[in-house]
């Protein structure tokens, strides 16, 4: 065999990390000679890249970036049955080749890795992704590390309300059986896990407001999640759902005073009070001297967490870097932004256990100017 495969990543992975494929070949030393790469999904093929051999003779390959791309996130905030992610867990074919020459000024010919003429063939394992993050400083690899809960949320001092949406999301490795979802007192809700990645609903809104209860108690395998009944307030309250570090959604919503700003550009413009175009100029003190033409809105709130312990904000700092945030309002989901540059995780006090976050953002789709 032409082509071997020394190293590849474990899966299912991550592709916010690197996804290494390194491969080696007899034919290394002939003419012009490249490593290929093929990406492929249902037969069709996505990308192609090729690489010279490095100094040990050898193609090291990250397509984690490449996959990424094709890695978009299911909104099933709304969910009434246990969901299976089709968007945010996709699965991909990557296979080798090689091309190369017989002199340095020939034509090059692709080949399978097999020694035989035609696209790279050398089939590795399918590369099933999902658009969680790796901290390189893990300290083990470059692989994620499987766990049950796709969400670092903590496990007490959550609230909801009667009319908001919540899901989990868990994978299984096949030793997980089913989670239930306790409405105390009310009903329980049992959910059968199929193999791989499962979302459940825990939101009363999400499968039509049970029984007015306390407590929601959710137990995965031993693992339990708790949360408590929002008090009654007169702020307004914030629902935020926004993507995790492992690339699905949690939610988090408090009740505290919002701050709300428009900030306002305009365009004008200045014409004589002497209208030049008339059959005749008369007085008129209607007429405007300066007019706006273009007035753009943007809308930027800030509202102020609750007093947060560390671990709890720690799981808010996955918020403020998230790639995707929307805001509950009613039954709507409205895409916002989050406009902090910067936040402190930590104030490094030590008589200090908890602390607040400043929050600000904006609409991801401004007002309609005039």
């Amino acid at each position: 065999m032409a082509i071997s495969v020394s190293q590849q990543p474990s899966y299912p992975n991550a592709t916010y990390t690197h996804l290494l494929y390194s491969i080696s070949s007899t034919e290394s030393g002939q003419p012009q000679f490249q490593y290929v790469m093929d990406i492929k999904q249902g037969g069709t093929r996505l990308a192609r890249i090729k690489q010279y051999p490095n100094p040990n003779a050898v193609g090291i390959f990250d397509p984690a970036r490449i996959l990424n791309d094709y890695i978009e996130y299911d909104e099933n905030w709304k969910t009434s049955t246990l969901h299976t992610p089709v968007s945010s867990v996709q699965s991909f074919d990557i296979l080798f080749g090689e091309e190369y020459g017989t002199s340095v000024s020939s034509s090059v010919t692709l080949y399978d890795g097999n020694g035989n003429p035609g696209n790279p063939g050398i089939a590795t394992s399918p590369a099933e992704v999902f658009g969680a993050v790796v901290d390189p400083n893990n300290g083990s690899s470059f692989n994620w590390q499987a766990q049950d809960l796709l969400s670092n949320r903590p496990s007490t001092g959550l609230n909801l309300t009667y009319d908001e949406y919540e899901t989990l999301s868990i994978y299984n490795d096949g030793t997980l059986t089913n989670a239930t979802v306790n409405y105390n007192p009310g009903s329980i809700s049992t959910y059968g896990l199929a193999n791989g990645f499962n979302t459940i609903p825990i939101g009363s809104q999400n499968i039509g407001s049970p029984a007015q209860w306390n407590q929601i108690i959710v137990t995965v395998d031993g693992q339990t999640i708790t949360y408590t009944k929002s008090e009654d307030c007169n702020y307004e309250r914030i629902r935020f759902a926004f993507i995790n570090k492992f690339g699905f959604y949690d939610y988090y919503g408090f009740n505290l005073p919002i701050a709300k700003t428009t900030n306002m550009t305009r365009q004008g413009l200045t014409r004589p009070m002497v209208n030049y175009s008339g059959v005749t100029a008369v007085y008129n003190n209607r007429r405007r001297g300066q007019d706006w033409y273009n007035i753009q809105y943007t809308d930027s709130v800030n509202v102020t967490t609750p007093f947060v312990d560390q671990s709890e904000a720690e799981w808010l700092s996955e918020m403020l870097e998230s790639p995707s945030i929307y805001l509950q309002e009613g039954d709507k989901f409205i895409p916002i932004v989050i406009t902090n540059s910067s936040y402190t995780h930590n104030t490094n006090k030590r008589s200090q256990k908890t602390f607040q976050y400043d929050i600000t953002f904006e609409y991801a789709n401004n007002r309609i100017g005039r």
